[in-house]
């Protein structure tokens, strides 16, 4: 319970952070060990207010395939930018499944949807994901660095 309060509290900090300096966030660059993960978009669903995009791709880093569920909710009168919540499930050629928690922000530029995301690993691992969404070729790109 004391996890999910201080995880909740965590959400809402960088929520609030990111909400605070939207208008730069695509100024924000992150130094660093990183990798490259790239998706393929394989449902969207429109709703009042939000979106949800599920896709998946195959990741190095010893993740494997990997299966993605991002919402993303709309928080200004423009509807060009908001937050986003997510989740991942990855599995590699072991078997071995592990599970993520995704929060963050985006702004949309045209068919670009950005996406800063902090990213939280059932294993411990914390990875800070910079990323964009191709809404007309259907991908995702993602430039992630580990936080820990």
């Amino acid at each position: 319970m004391i996890k999910q309060i201080q995880k909740s509290i965590t959400f809402v900090v960088l929520t609030a952070l990111f909400s605070l300096t939207s208008y730069s966030v695509l100024a924000y660059e992150v130094n660093g060990e990183s990798f490259p993960a790239d998706f393929n978009i394989t449902s969207w669903t429109a709703e009042d207010g939000k979106s949800t995009i599920t896709s998946e791709g195959v990741v190095g880093e010893g993740y494997g395939k990997v299966y993605l569920t991002h919402t993303f909710n709309v928080n200004s009168d423009d509807g060009m930018s908001g937050d986003m919540v997510g989740q991942a499930r990855t599995v590699n050629q072991d078997g071995e499944l592990q599970f993520a928690s995704l929060q963050g922000v985006w702004s949309r530029d045209g068919k670009i949807v950005s996406i800063h995301s902090f990213d939280s690993l059932n294993n411990g691992v914390l990875n800070h994901a910079q990323g964009r969404v191709d809404l007309f070729e259907g991908t995702l790109s993602f430039k992630v660095f580990p936080v820990n």
